[in-house]
């Protein structure tokens, strides 16, 4: 191997390892300082939820002392006596000392008696919480340590304030080391950035440390005092410094090395550039390159000589060959241009096609349907003449089985303008209550041959009248109502109407909830997009497969959304949609 390639081998070496020597021991610290940063923020909230938790029930036990009834039945000189004999109690629940305060004669007392002006520490707490009338919750400095202490108001018979009870607990070392076991991470409490308590037994510098703040209960109020974790900050990286002088040191040996060799092929170079100028032909460089092979006396010249003018050559070959591959492409080209031509025509028909069918079926739609109004006005007109039973019944099943006809025909219709893109809406304002009764009243007798009970209600915030398609959202609500009467056996169906919210746009929702069998989730997939499915569609669950289609279609075209909720044996909860004006 030429020595030039060994040195330059050996600088991307040394140089690539001391570079991942260098970036792995820069951020090795970093990360796990980061790491240990987020462990002991997971840790803070841990210890946090314990100490609301304690705290809670400090409270809760403390109430419970200030409401006793004693209080109020002893005079404020009977007070510290009655300290004394609650004092295994308080200590039992986590307080590290009792007080109460007399407002009567400005006495504090801790199990026994104090004398006014004691309690400095406690007169601007005890001053807000006579004048606030309420319960006050802080942290300060109390005795020399931190402490989480609690003030509630006692009040006498007349429910007035008497005085305050007040719970201590102090933030002690031991305290503190305890709240270490259970985060594994130094304990400090700090006021306005000093540390006024910590679980380590040794000096701490806060620049040595990141601070992680564990939150203290809501209620309790203090802006200055926190209570954190400590987390050990990366240290300096004096080995990078290190790694990096070397590194230099190394790159530059080497660099010397490589620039003599450099400088003895220098002339070689030159000579061989003037041999390969790209002004000249591949045959002119070639005859240049054979002349100077010939008067060289560098063996490795000469290698590089041979090397590069059998490249050459071989590319003229390659030139040649993709000359003669460059203009069979191009026939090729032509030719798929052609056939491209012709599959896009073919393409445009076969989508035309299925258009123009949907576009005739759908001007065909008043054809087909003003037959059949007339035919169910006749079979109305005919039901008003006095029949027998008989004769009565058969009426009332050719009625019913037009006005289903007539539902599948407008479905049909609509699902071909649908395709054909030629449906429009038309709003005008009509009454949702309304509606709704209509719609009961009039499928009524279909759920009662079932006997089933149909039940049909209003959320009473629904204004008088909304605006929207009333033609199209009595289409979607006889679809849906048709399916549900038609695939429930027993029990009953229900339909409700009320408003719901989504992205800050208020949509009138409409629910059908049956007591049927229910469909499986796998069957919900492409309930409301398709009419293919693994079984064979029955007749009956084809045309309630387009009931769901269209009624799909028609809720997204007037804004809205429309989704089932269901499982085998439960029943269905279909519901959709509409934006309202």
């Amino acid at each position: 191997m030429n020595p030039s390639r060994i040195s330059i081998i050996a600088i991307a070496l040394i140089g690539s390892i001391l570079s991942a020597m260098l970036m792995i021991n820069q951020n090795n610290q970093p990360t796990n300082a980061r790491n240990d940063q987020l462990k002991a923020q997971q840790r803070a909230v841990l210890l946090a939820t314990q100490i609301d938790e304690k705290f809670l029930v400090l409270n809760q036990s403390l109430k419970s002392l200030a409401a006793a009834p004693y209080w109020q039945s002893l005079s404020a000189v009977d007070w510290p006596n009655k300290l004394n004999s609650q004092k295994a109690l308080y200590q039992a629940v986590g307080f590290s000392a009792l007080g109460v305060h007399s407002l009567a004669n400005n006495t504090l007392s801790f199990e026994k008696s104090s004398r006014p002006g004691k309690f400095l520490e406690l007169t601007e707490p005890l001053k807000q919480l006579y004048k606030q009338q309420n319960a006050i919750n802080l942290v300060q400095w109390y005795k020399e340590s931190p402490a989480l202490i609690s003030l509630l108001p006692m009040r006498n018979i007349d429910n007035q304030i008497s005085g305050a009870m007040i719970g201590i607990k102090y933030l002690s070392v031991k305290k503190l080391k305890h709240y270490q076991q259970i985060s594994q991470a130094p304990v400090a409490v700090i006021n306005d950035g000093i540390i006024k308590a910590t679980s380590l037994d040794k000096p701490v510098n806060l620049q040595d440390y990141l601070l992680v703040e564990v939150k203290l209960p809501q209620k309790m109020d203090s802006s200055l005092w926190t209570l954190v974790l400590l987390v050990k900050a990366p240290e300096a990286l004096s080995l990078s410094i290190i790694y990096l002088l070397v590194g230099l040191l190394l790159t530059v040996i080497l660099i010397l090395i490589v620039w003599k060799q450099f400088s003895a092929t220098k002339e070689s170079n030159k000579l061989l550039n003037q041999c390969l100028d790209v002004k000249l032909s591949l045959s002119d460089q070639i005859t240049n390159l054979t002349n100077l092979q010939n008067t060289a006396h560098d063996h490795d010249l000469v290698d590089s000589l041979q090397a590069i003018r059998l490249r050459l050559e071989h590319s003229v070959q390659q030139q040649k060959a993709l000359n003669l591959e460059i203009r069979k492409h191009k026939e090729n080209s032509l030719q798929l241009k052609r056939t491209a031509s012709d599959l896009s025509s073919e393409r445009d028909d076969a989508i035309a096609a299925p258009r123009l069918k949907s576009e005739f079926l759908s001007r065909m739609g008043d054809e087909i349907t003003t037959p059949m109004k007339s035919v169910i006005s006749m079979l109305k007109l005919l039901s008003e003449y006095q029949l027998d039973a008989e004769a009565k019944q058969i009426l009332n099943i050719a009625k019913r089985s037009t006005r289903t006809l007539v539902d599948n025909l407008n479905n049909i219709l609509d699902f071909s303008k649908l395709d054909a893109q030629m449906l429009r809406l038309k709003p005008s304002k009509f009454s949702v209550r309304e509606l709704i009764d209509d719609l009961a009243s009039e499928l009524s007798h279909f759920a009662n041959e079932k006997e089933l009970s149909l039940q049909a209600s209003c959320d009473p915030d629904l204004p008088s009248e909304v605006l929207a398609d009333k033609l199209r959202v009595r289409q979607i609500l006889r679809n849906l109502l048709g399916n549900a009467i038609r695939f429930t056996k027993s029990g009953e169906v229900s339909l409700y109407a009320d408003f719901v919210e989504k992205d800050e746009n208020k949509l009138l929702r409409f629910t059908v909830k049956d007591t049927g069998v229910g469909i499986s989730q796998e069957a919900q997939k492409g309930l409301f997009d398709s009419l293919e499915q693994a079984s064979k569609l029955t007749n009956s669950s084809f045309a309630g497969r387009l009931r769901l289609i269209v009624s799909k279609n028609l809720s997204d075209l007037m804004g809205g959304e429309i989704g089932v909720i269901s499982d085998i044996g439960e029943g269905s909860q279909f519901w959709f949609t509409i934006s309202i004006d």
